[in-house]
């Protein structure tokens, strides 16, 4: 209560109740901001450990590439959509990666050499449709697994390298 004090001290008295709404709809408009980014987080920790527990490995196949525009700032991201089987039953998911500067190389016409192509699927044995797909040196560092051989192609086509 003193720190509240404190802040309003500065304040004219016959603006403090501007003023506490002002602090009251600003830490709620805080609050309701950071909860879904909190839960989405804590979500995906607990995801990453299922998979990382119950471990194991298929092949997925790139099915469809797109452009996504997310949040308010318009913030470019390309999509993979795939598809991989598991105990015979196929799963579709899909992994969107920001559009920074090392994927500005990976335009529409490039896209064509990406889809139909297979990259490793992580997923858990419990629960397969949690699953994390395994395209990009980061994806692999993120379980830390090695890059491998076989997905060198990919360097060209992404980055342009």
């Amino acid at each position: 209560m003193k720190a509240i004090n404190d802040m309003m001290e500065g304040v004219p008295k016959e603006n403090r109740s501007d003023f506490e709404w002002t602090m009251f709809f600003g830490i709620w408009g805080f609050v309701l901001i950071a909860l879904p980014a909190l839960y989405m987080t804590i979500k995906s920790t607990q995801d990453k450990k299922q998979i990382i527990q119950n471990q194991t490995y298929q092949t997925a196949t790139i099915v469809h590439v797109k452009k996504v525009f997310k949040s308010r700032a318009s913030i470019l991201y390309i999509r993979f959509y795939y598809q991989y089987s598991y105990q015979g039953k196929i799963f579709s998911d899909y992994r969107d990666y920001k559009y920074q500067r090392y994927f500005v190389h990976f335009t529409e016409d490039k896209w064509k050499y990406v889809e139909g192509r297979q990259f490793p699927v992580i997923l858990s044995s419990e629960e397969p449709s949690k699953n994390s797909i395994l395209m990009f040196w980061s994806d692999f560092s993120q379980y830390s697994l090695p890059f491998p051989d076989s997905l060198k192609w990919s360097e060209e086509v992404f980055y342009n390298q």
